[in-house]
């Protein structure tokens, strides 16, 4: 028993490893506005996921709550995303595909790149985003040991994963760039909608169409 348990947590580990999240582009600091892109990746369960990545090139400081971030429709409709808890519980069990990637190495630093944690991986070789990594596939791989080995009825949420590689709520200070998932309940969302407060404390919005799953 325990050498099927040893070969099945490799061949797990192995798949969670290859797992990868989708390759969104950082856009640059521009000078005097924010950057903005959003992605869309395959449903999981009940939740459609939306990887962002959004960058400061304004000449201040901007505060981003993950909670102030809405999807919007053709018909102007506007939807709040879900917490990430919640987004665990929707899914039924399932997990992400994989943390978001991208060219992020220079665009976040210091306090923000420890900020965003789990967020990133797959541009940084062996630094953060590979101990997340590995980390995520171990963990997932045990998860399903224990339930191949004993466990009945539906897996449990994956809410660790899913807080993990949500967008964070930090302070972007010029030229920097946060990076996570979003998650909304299914459908005909066409936008994204952030909301940052500045200095004054007054929000600042900015807005980018959903790009389809690459």
């Amino acid at each position: 028993m325990r050498f099927f348990a040893v070969v099945a947590l490799a061949a797990l580990a192995g798949c969670a490893a290859g797992a990868r999240g989708p390759a969104v582009p950082v856009p640059p600091a521009e000078p005097g506005r924010v950057s903005l892109v959003a992605r869309a990746v395959d449903r999981v369960g009940a939740v459609q996921p939306i990887a962002v990545v959004i960058t400061n090139g304004e000449d201040r400081s901007l505060r981003l709550d993950a909670r102030q971030v809405y999807a919007l429709t053709a018909e102007g409709a506007r939807f709040p995303s879900l917490p990430p808890a919640e987004a665990a519980r929707q899914a039924g069990g399932r997990r992400l595909p994989g943390a978001v990637r991208g060219g992020v190495v220079g665009a976040a630093t210091g306090s923000v790149l420890g900020a965003i944690g789990g967020a990133i991986s797959g541009a940084i070789q062996g630094g953060i985003g590979a101990a997340v990594g590995v980390g995520s596939a171990v963990g997932a791989a045990v998860g399903a040991v224990g339930g191949v080995l004993g466990a009945t009825g539906p897996p449990a949420p994956d809410v660790a994963g899913f807080t993990d590689r949500a967008l964070p709520s930090t302070l972007l200070e010029q030229g920097l760039s946060a990076s996570g998932y979003i998650y909304f309940p299914p459908g005909t969302h066409v936008r994204v909608e952030v909301l940052l407060l500045t200095d004054t404390g007054g929000p600042e919005r900015v807005e980018a169409p959903i790009e389809p799953a690459s």
